[in-house]
């Protein structure tokens, strides 16, 4: 299978872009919005079209638990980078990556991110697509949509529940948008820290006629 010891890999990261998120207990996703100093999540499910940045995909250790902002552990997959579990309490598996919405999503630049076993198993899936995919699409990034999502039951013990992974699908491909850049992050602890682009897929290039609709 494309993309083996996927979630191997660690370091460190942090990002502070407007964010979507999927929430794993019911199969939805949003994009969070800042309005007047609050937090404003708009259910983007049905809609859902973005161009998905697995050039610099980054993966490792996230801490969501943390009372505060979220402590990424992460690493550039194509790094290949290995960095131990920072800790037990609170850190899991997960990824991070850079997007652009379609306009009838929002059409900004967004970060994705998640550490739920589910959302896990669908971005795995969509990275094996994207591994096929991009042999024949050299220097392009896919475009892709939200199908559905598919229950997925786990029990502890008396406790069962139940989770839903994602379904996404390659629906083109683009060449990378000029605002889709990929900016190297610092160290969790550290808001002020962005270093600059690494070299692989980062570079600025010119968008295609059709980049607002993703052709």
């Amino acid at each position: 299978m494309a993309f083996d010891g996927f979630f191997d890999s660690v370091g460190e990261g942090n990002s502070f872009l407007p964010i979507i998120k999927y929430d794993a207990r019911s199969g939805r996703l949003s994009r969070r919005d800042r309005e007047n100093g609050e937090n404003n999540d708009v259910d983007i499910t049905r809609s859902f079209k973005a161009i998905f940045d697995f050039d610099n995909v980054e993966i490792g250790w996230i801490n969501f638990n943390t009372g505060g902002a979220p402590d990424y552990r992460v690493r550039r997959y194509a790094d290949g980078v290995k960095v131990d579990k920072p800790s037990e309490e609170g850190f899991k598996r997960g990824f991070r990556l850079v997007l652009k919405l379609s306009k009838e999503c929002g059409g900004d630049v967004r970060e994705f991110s998640s550490n739920a076993a589910a959302c896990l198993d669908g971005i795995k899936n969509l990275m094996d697509s994207y591994d096929t995919g991009s042999k024949s699409n050299a220097g392009k990034l896919p475009v892709v949509e939200f199908k559905d999502s598919v229950a997925k039951s786990s029990s502890g013990g008396a406790l069962k529940t139940t989770n839903y992974v994602p379904v996404w699908e390659i629906v083109g491909w683009v060449k990378r948008p000029d605002d889709l850049v990929y900016t190297a992050r610092g160290s969790s602890s550290s808001s002020s820290s962005l270093s600059s682009p690494a070299s692989t897929g980062s570079t600025r290039v010119s968008a295609p006629a059709d980049a607002d609709d993703f052709g």
